[in-house]
């Protein structure tokens, strides 16, 4: 049975908070949730932990930005896909996990770190906001796209396209860009581990760090 996903209510954060708490499951899933796993390259200077959320609340717009913020408050922000052994263990651990089913995601799709807003065609990562204690790798030339993507359809929104990245797995969890705030999707979040010290950290919203499982193989 798939973990629906919610997420921890942190006491006296106030609207942040109660954004978290709303913003993600569709009516039904009441779960205190996460489903998060660790990544680790094989240097031992990468590592990160993704925590990963079913489909968001549609009330609450627009949906891109909404899972951005609730991200960038809690964690490091959206996830950022720097090389392929970073996006096959996440696809890896989204499937092992059933997340990619329908009662997961019903539009196929988690939010990730990646737009294009602010010059339309050329897609650039989240600003990364922690750089001490790992080895920063340049995300800019990795092809993480699905085949004839990304393509701005403008089908649905001809003033602006799809501007906003996400993993589509419709297409096997490769990258994809969509309409900022047509279709709410789940978000995978990142947050990034100092020193690949996963025994020594602590984040609030993630509990027992030690004892979660690896994304892919180590």
């Amino acid at each position: 049975m798939i973990v629906k996903i919610a997420l921890l209510f942190i006491i006296g954060v106030g609207f942040q908070s109660t954004l978290l708490d709303a913003s993600f499951g569709r009516s039904g899933y009441g779960s205190s949730h996460h489903e998060c796993c660790k990544y680790q390259n094989e240097a031992e200077c990468d590592c990160r932990i993704y925590c990963i959320f079913c489909d968001q609340n549609a009330s609450y717009h627009s949906y891109y930005d909404v899972a951005k913020d609730v991200c960038t408050f809690h964690y490091h922000g959206l996830a950022r896909i720097e090389n392929a052994n970073q996006h096959n263990d996440i696809i890896h651990y989204i499937k092992e996990r059933n997340l990619d089913d329908e009662s997961c995601i019903e539009n196929h799709g988690f939010w990730i770190g990646l737009d294009d807003r602010d010059v339309e065609g050329h897609f650039v990562w989240e600003s990364d906001t922690v750089k001490d204690g790992y080895c920063y790798e340049d995300g800019s030339d990795y092809n993480c796209w699905a085949r004839n993507e990304p393509n701005n359809n403008v089908k649905e929104n001809a003033d602006d396209g799809q501007d906003c990245g996400q993993l589509w797995f419709k297409k096997g969890g490769k990258c994809d860009d969509e309409y900022c705030d047509f279709r709410p999707k789940g978000a995978i979040c990142e947050i990034r581990v100092p020193h690949c010290d996963f025994d020594a950290y602590e984040f609030p919203d993630v509990l027992g760090v030690d004892t979660l499982p690896y994304c892919g193989s180590v």
